[in-house]
């Protein structure tokens, strides 16, 4: 495998992972991926949470970042976000997932099982920082401001208005006594216990739909999947992308067309479309990036084999994983120095993605008012663009941002030393902009 094919991999790699992924800047208040050091031991690669507010009137909008491999406890944490949401609009290019309402008694106990889950993630925040669990409601809430806070503070009450009891000590629980208020019961009046609902939950099975590099990288550094971590099922997640049929009018130059609606033909992967000889570099660069993300092309089978041998040593995974948050923080200027054909590639996978959100949020702003909170869930990538466009079309200002952990690592794994990491980074650091300058 020569250098050049190896370099052009990863450049492809890179670009798969920033369909999901980040755009870096200084400020915190900028950005929506960050790597840093809660303590000597410990390096964490985090997502941004943005909440925007409207400047009149309107739902508020989350734009919840994802990576597309990251911990399990990070999908856990995420699904619990977006749960509470009245209304999810997420990623997935010609996706058309229905399903039906739930019965009026059955939605008051999912609603207060959502929240629940959302108060669990918020007492393990709490003990990350605290290193102890809450014992109050105040302190939970003290970590969240603006609506967020108010978010948090809903979910306190379950569906029926009584207090969710907290027990905090070793453990942390969260308890609702059901439609009745009262300890035990049947039906809609029987207990709902956050520790019962954790221990319930069965594990997502893997669909071999999604088989490809991104999960054969997750799988090597024993990390988790997108697509196997978060449950897209529910009634009031919409799918807000392009079709195929739009993305492959985008790639090859042509106007976008409406969204038609109805099931699709999901054969074909965007840019495939071999039959025309007047294919243009954008659509030749699309075939290359959607062959090695799925694993067909032989540089794609070699490299998966290559994570594979190297996923076998607990220092390798924890190197593997410092090497991967770092330079997801780069990878956006990495992409933008590359030739026009990928440049042009990433503003289809990415600007002209984002317009069939605007278009699905000013739906939802002139058509429900009844919707009070909309969480966008979509790569990290999309969110620079996004936001600005939230912002100066729908009116929306930003309030706050939280900070999500998606890959946690041990230091002691690496086999170094915090100083000798602390090295091995800034020397990464040196050589992406080195690079840069060559590619500029």
């Amino acid at each position: 495998m020569t250098s050049c094919s190896m370099r052009r991999f990863l450049i492809f790699v890179l670009a798969g992972l920033l369909v999901l992924a980040p755009r870096a800047y200084a400020r915190d208040d900028d950005t929506y991926i960050r790597v840093v050091e809660p303590d000597e031991q410990t390096t964490q690669l985090q997502v941004a949470i943005r909440t925007l507010v409207p400047r009149e009137s309107g739902p508020v909008i989350r734009l919840v970042g994802a990576v597309h491999i990251a911990d399990p406890d990070y999908y856990r944490r995420l699904q619990a976000w977006l749960d509470v949401h009245d209304t999810v609009l997420y990623e997935g290019v010609g996706a058309h997932a229905e399903t039906a309402p739930a019965s009026s008694g059955d939605a008051m106990r999912t609603l207060t099982e959502r929240r629940l889950r959302l108060v669990g993630v918020a007492a393990q925040r709490a003990h990350d920082r605290l290193g102890r669990y809450p014992a109050s409601a105040e302190q939970i809430l003290v970590d969240y401001q603006g609506t967020t806070r108010s978010l948090i503070a809903e979910s306190l009450v379950d569906a029926w208005g009584n207090p969710v009891q907290l027990k905090a000590g070793t453990s942390f629980d969260a308890l609702s006594l059901g439609a009745d208020g009262a300890p035990g019961g049947e039906a809609n009046n029987a207990d709902i216990l956050l520790s019962e609902l954790l221990a319930s939950s069965a594990p997502r099975p893997r669909s071999p739909e999604f088989a490809g590099l991104q999960r054969d990288l997750a799988d090597a550094l024993h990390l988790q999947f997108q697509l196997d971590g978060i449950d897209y099922s529910h009634a009031h997640w919409r799918n807000s992308d392009l079709s195929v049929e739009q993305i492959q009018a985008a790639l090859a130059g042509k106007p976008i067309p409406p969204k038609r609606h109805g099931p699709e033909n999901h054969g074909t992967e965007p840019g495939a479309d071999v039959s025309r000889a007047d294919r243009t570099d954008t659509e030749k660069a699309a075939d290359a990036l959607f062959g090695a993300l799925s694993g067909d092309s032989m540089l794609a089978k070699a490299m998966g084999f290559m994570m594979k041998m190297l996923g076998a040593s607990s220092q390798a995974r924890a190197m593997i994983k410092i090497v991967l948050a770092d330079t997801l923080v780069h990878a956006d200027a990495i992409l933008q120095a590359q030739p026009a054909p990928l440049a042009e590639l990433m503003k289809v996978l990415t600007v002209d993605r984002n317009t069939q959100v605007i278009h699905d949020l000013r739906a939802i702003i002139a058509d429900e008012p009844e919707t009070r909170s909309v969480a966008v869930f979509y790569g990290a990538g999309h969110f620079f663009d996004l936001e600005k466009r939230i912002c100066s079309e729908l009116g929306y200002r930003h309030e706050s941002t939280l900070w999500v952990p998606a890959i946690t690592i041990d230091i002691n794994e690496t086999g170094m030393t915090a100083a000798q990491l602390k090295g091995f980074r800034a020397l990464m650091r040196r050589t992406i902009e080195q690079q840069l300058k060559q590619l500029d």
